[in-house]
């Protein structure tokens, strides 16, 4: 039986020296990032019978067990989704900040009230030359103010582009190692029958690699019934299953907003729900949704600020006329309707019948003789070739389209001036116009005013007489009170101009807010989930220690019982010799 209790102490010492390997195997790795705690399953050898009696037969180890709670695993995974996400969106809506500037002293809504502040103290001295250079100057400055701030935000779609291309580029890496990692896992656990955890460490390297990949971009993961794991996309597409990998890619046509989607490596499908999810997720919401949504805002401000100002400005007079007049928008096809939507006008829809005056006067400036003002009428569907047909009757004045579509008029040694515009014409093809352009890219003052403003016009000429009083500030006071008045001609809905530079501003801030609520909310529920993984899966080395003592003693206790079943071994031998 001494030989016996020697197979059982052997066991023993074989069993808790490879569970001390285990126990330093969790040590050496308690900073390991991924690591989960392994432990020594170790079970009770099969016992022998023998005279109708079961003598056991010492320990085994049966299997090194790795202790992963599932549900825990997967809340990090969607953990590391989000608040990458919102990472994202945070730190790009920063890299704006200076393009809003304050509410108060900086920024669009500071330039706006500086605009029709400026209108406003003209319509008190209509002919003060240094008010009307104050409307220029603040006019500018709002222009630049909104081409800085659009400069910015395209910029930065082209900055978050180029990193939504180093994202790709990360993420194919992740996959690459992911499909890797899976083919070892495959070939480590080749014939574990029933024991899918042996390859402990390929395993934790994979989560970690798998919870990477989700930094970058939302992803699904499906542990499938012979051990491997599926990777795919929200909307389903593979990325890796069974050690083969499908990397990302740009597609080949741009997207709405001009920028190419992402699809999966050779075919043409867009990838669905990569917004939802991810550093890159965040990238693209920042670049398709809060970005292009500012700019859309901005724009369509800048259009309703562009043909409401030049709705008035078009129908009046500073009392400074002019012998050489020519549109600023000109129509691809004269022989076209002018609100035809391929003129390539952008106010061109808003052309309608009606009709406006204009005023001619001789070389000396008295109104023309019988009748100084000629109502020049535009039926519906009328053309640029119609307009300068109808000006060409007018005696003294020569009408021309230009190859550029441009309307040109001509009034030799005499002079010209508009006002009644009834058909929008003036104002949609920028004729005796403020602003030049629709779009806060492109928005910029008439060339006639940029060379001199005393061109800026303050008032209204009489209708009748084709007279201008230097003391009506009709249309300066029109001016400056447009900046309370709804309008909308882009479709978007009536607001105020000052209503709509404080919904951008607004805009911006609640996102601004929404995203740190976001980012610190996943921050806090990503501590609460280490710790939770933590008690589950971490290394804790003081009960390592603990348990390493345990191991220790038993191999002590093993191999006391080798060494007192050695001495009985020899006092039988001494006595048998």
């Amino acid at each position: 039986m001494s030989f016996q209790a020697l197979n059982v102490a052997a066991s023993s010492l074989r069993t808790q020296q490879k569970a001390m390997d285990v126990v330093s195997h969790n040590i050496a790795n308690v900073n390991t990032p991924g690591y989960s705690r392994q432990s020594a399953n170790i079970v009770t050898a099969t016992p022998e019978r023998i005279g109708g009696l079961d003598f056991g037969r010492g320990i085994d180890l049966q299997s090194i067990g790795r202790s992963v709670d599932p549900f825990i695993s997967s809340s990090q995974r969607e953990n590391a989704t989000q608040f990458e996400f919102w990472n994202s969106v945070t730190s790009g809506l920063s890299t704006v900040e200076n393009a809003f500037g304050s509410l108060d002293d900086t920024g669009l809504a500071a330039s706006v009230n500086d605009f029709f502040l400026s209108w406003q103290q003209l319509s008190n001295n209509p002919q003060d030359t240094a008010q009307k250079y104050n409307v220029r100057t603040k006019s500018e400055a709002l222009l630049s103010q909104m081409h800085n701030m659009q400069a910015q935000l395209s910029d930065g779609q082209q900055q978050l582009d180029l990193s939504i291309d180093q994202q790709i580029t990360d993420a194919n890496l992740k996959i690459d190692e992911i499909a890797t990692l899976s083919q070892q896992i495959k070939a480590h656990e080749a014939g574990q029958q029933g024991n899918t955890s042996i390859a402990n460490d390929l395993r934790d390297q994979r989560e970690q690699a798998i919870r990477n990949l989700a930094k970058i971009i939302p992803i699904q993961e499906v542990n499938t019934s012979d051990g491997d794991t599926l990777i795919q996309t929200l909307g389903g597409d593979l990325l890796t299953q069974s050690g083969v990998a499908r990397h990302l890619a740009r597609g080949s046509a741009p997207s709405s907003t001009g920028f190419q989607g992402i699809v999966i490596e050779g075919t043409n499908n867009q990838v669905q729900g990569l917004e939802q999810g991810g550093s890159m997720g965040g990238l693209m919401k920042l670049r398709d949704g809060n970005f292009q949504s500012y700019i859309d805002e901005l724009d369509s401000f800048s259009s309703n600020l562009a043909y409401s100002t030049n709705l008035i400005h078009s129908s009046a007079s500073s009392g400074t006329r002019a012998s050489l007049v020519q549109s600023a928008q000109g129509a691809i096809n004269p022989a076209l309707a002018l609100n035809d939507a391929t003129q390539g006008v952008p106010f061109a829809d808003k052309v309608q019948a009606g009709s406006f005056n204009l005023h001619v006067y001789d070389a000396a400036g008295a109104p023309q003789v019988p009748t100084s003002q000629f109502s020049i009428n535009l039926a519906a569907g009328a053309t640029m070739n119609d307009v300068a047909a109808s000006i060409n009757a007018v005696a003294g004045v020569t009408a021309t389209v230009d190859t550029a579509g441009r309307l040109n008029i001509d009034a030799g040694t005499g002079t010209v001036a508009f006002g009644n515009d009834t058909s929008n014409f003036l104002a949609a093809y920028e004729i005796n116009s403020f602003f030049h352009g629709s779009t806060s890219g492109n928005l910029t003052l008439s060339q006639r005013i940029q060379d001199d403003v005393s061109t800026i016009n303050t008032g209204n000429i009489d209708p009748a007489t084709s007279d201008f009083q230097a003391g009506d500030n009709s249309a300066a006071t029109a001016m400056a009170d447009l900046q309370d008045v709804a309008v909308s001609v882009d479709g978007s809905t009536a607001a105020s101009l000052h209503a709509r530079v404080a919904g951008l501003s607004s805009r911006y801030g609640l996102d601004v807010g929404i995203s740190n609520q976001q980012k610190s909310y996943r921050e806090a529920e990503a501590i609460s989930l280490t710790q939770q993984r933590d008690a589950v899966s971490g290394v804790n080395v003081d009960e390592e220690l603990i348990a390493m003592m345990k191991f220790q003693r038993a191999y002590e206790a093993s191999a006391k019982i080798i060494s007192t079943s050695n001495q009985m071994m020899d006092s039988l031998m001494g006595i048998l010799r």
